[in-house]
C-alpha cells in the first residue's frame, strides 16, 4: 500500500521560488559523484520527520530559529507536534532526493505556480518501496 504524503503548497512553493532563484544549489551525493549540476530544486527529506527545504544557497533561514533552515513538514509528520512516525515504504534509512524543478518538459516549478494561482492546497507525493510520484491536490484524501 502506497504512503501518501502531502506539503502545504504555499509555503512549498516559498521554498521553491528561493531554490530557482538561487545562484549557487546544495548537490545530492549522486549529482556530486557524476558531477552533474543542480538548477534548483525542492530537498525531500526524511531524517527528523518528513519535510522539504530549498537546494538553494546560501540556505533560505527559518525567521523563528535563525540558525536552521526553513522546512516545510509534511502534514502529520513533524516530530515535535505528530511524534516520531515509521513507514515501510519509506525504508529504513533517512534520505534527501532532489525533486528538480526546471526539468523539460514540464517544470515542476511551473506547475506548482499555476497549482497555486488556481486554489490548490498541496503538493501531494504519493510513495511506495521502489518509486514515488508527485503531484499537487486541492483537498488531502488519504488521512
Amino acid at each position: 500500500m502506497a504512503l501518501h504524503l502531502y506539503f502545504d503548497l504555499t509555503d512549498t512553493l516559498r521554498l521553491a521560488e528561493h531554490a530557482v532563484a538561487a545562484g549557487d544549489h546544495a548537490h545530492t551525493f549522486t549529482e556530486r559523484d557524476e558531477q552533474t549540476s543542480c538548477r534548483g530544486a525542492l530537498e525531500w527529506v526524511h531524517d527528523h520527520g518528513v519535510y522539504l527545504m530549498s537546494s538553494g544557497l546560501p540556505r533560505l533561514k527559518d525567521p523563528n530559529r535563525p540558525e536552521a533552515n526553513l522546512v516545510v513538514y509534511a502534514h502529520g509528520w513533524n516530530p515535535d507536534t505528530d511524534g516520531h512516525r515509521h513507514d515501510p515504504d519509506l525504508g529504513g534509512d533517512d534520505f534527501l532526493e532532489h525533486l528538480h524543478l526546471t526539468e523539460q518538459p514540464t517544470p515542476l516549478i511551473d506547475t506548482l505556480r499555476a497549482a497555486h494561482a488556481a486554489g490548490y492546497r498541496w503538493l501531494h507525493l504519493t510513495v511506495s518501496a521502489d518509486t514515488y510520484e508527485v503531484r499537487v491536490a486541492r483537498t488531502r484524501r488519504h488521512d
